[in-house]
């Protein structure tokens, strides 16, 4: 069905009454007549103003740069406020200029269990594989004379962070879970996966856009050292799309990403990636980076055979 995009211009000639999505096989747009990556990037840049700029800028000037244990309730509910105001809302505005049916347009469709199962297990392994990477990204050496103000930048990201989803009891977790996994998961995949990557695939393709989305989506995030972990998330989470039909898929994985990161923090109670006096060896690494690379793979066929199931029960 989706398989109908097409990028050239000539392609984008119809009838207004058939100008209802994507699989309408000719335009995106109900209401307006703009080409639809022009239309991601203004929406990017629209969003980024207001959630990075707007909404930074209120935290900052509530809580400054420290974030203590004292205040950190305080900034679990303005980052959610956040997420919500100038993230989730504004992405359902500018679905709603683009499409009459945004649930269609995004994909909301459901997917088997199976598809969870495989999900679930395949974003764990997939977490454990990237977490391998960033053991080696530690290794590459840093010039001298830089190497000072990198070393305060990650730093003061992992203070940020480690502050943000330190916990001490079980109903502050499942609050961060909130804060944390539950909200960026659908604010975050209806604008990248929804939008965004749903108007790259008119020029570049279903596993183009997936591709694209998930590169602009690690670069959204604003943190170097995660940067390359961030794109192959991204990466996964749009062709997880484009293999099962449905934004639920991405959602789960974006959510289950997070959790196991939350989790994780909470039982290690000190560090975001590693103990600070862990010393991995170069075997040990390579071995957890293959056995969970290898599981994630599994999953991945598994899920391609699941989805195929379902849309063959669906017939």
């Amino acid at each position: 069905m989706d398989d109908n995009i097409k990028g050239s211009p000539e392609h984008n000639q119809t009838n207004a009454s058939d100008q209802t999505n994507l699989t309408s096989g000719d335009t995106v747009f109900d209401y307006l007549n703009v080409h639809p990556v022009v239309y991601a990037f203004i929406v990017l840049l629209g969003i980024f103003f207001l959630y990075q700029i707007v909404g930074g800028g209120i935290t900052l000037l509530l809580f400054g740069l420290d974030f203590t244990d004292d205040n950190v309730q305080a900034i679990r509910f303005a980052t959610m406020a956040a997420q919500i105001l100038f993230l989730l809302i504004p992405t359902l505005l500018f679905l709603r200029l683009q499409t009459k049916n945004i649930l269609q347009f995004v994909r909301m469709k459901p997917i088997s269990f199976a598809e969870v199962v495989f999900i679930t297990i395949g974003v764990v392994a997939a977490q454990q594989f990237l977490q391998g990477y960033l053991v080696f990204q530690e290794m590459i050496p840093i010039p001298e004379v830089i190497k000072p103000f990198v070393d305060e930048m990650r730093e003061s990201i992992e203070q940020m962070y480690r502050t943000l989803i330190m916990v001490e009891t079980i109903p502050e977790l499942l609050f961060v879970i909130l804060v944390v996994a539950l909200v960026p998961a659908f604010s975050e995949e209806f604008l990248f996966r929804g939008l965004v990557q749903r108007n790259f695939e008119y020029s570049f393709g279903l596993a183009g856009g997936a591709v694209v989305a998930g590169i602009i989506f690690a670069l959204y995030h604003l943190n170097p050292f995660t940067l390359m972990p961030l794109m192959a998330l991204g990466i996964v989470f749009g062709l997880l799309v484009y293999k099962t039909g449905s934004i639920l898929a991405a959602i789960l994985a974006h959510f289950v990403n997070n959790v196991v990161a939350i989790i994780t923090v909470y039982y290690r109670r000190e560090e975001i990636l590693l103990p600070a006096d862990a010393d991995p060896s170069f075997t040990s690494t390579i071995l957890v980076m293959s056995i969970s690379g290898l599981i994630a793979v599994f999953c991945w066929i598994f899920l391609i055979k699941a989805v195929a199931e379902r849309k063959r029960n669906q017939e």
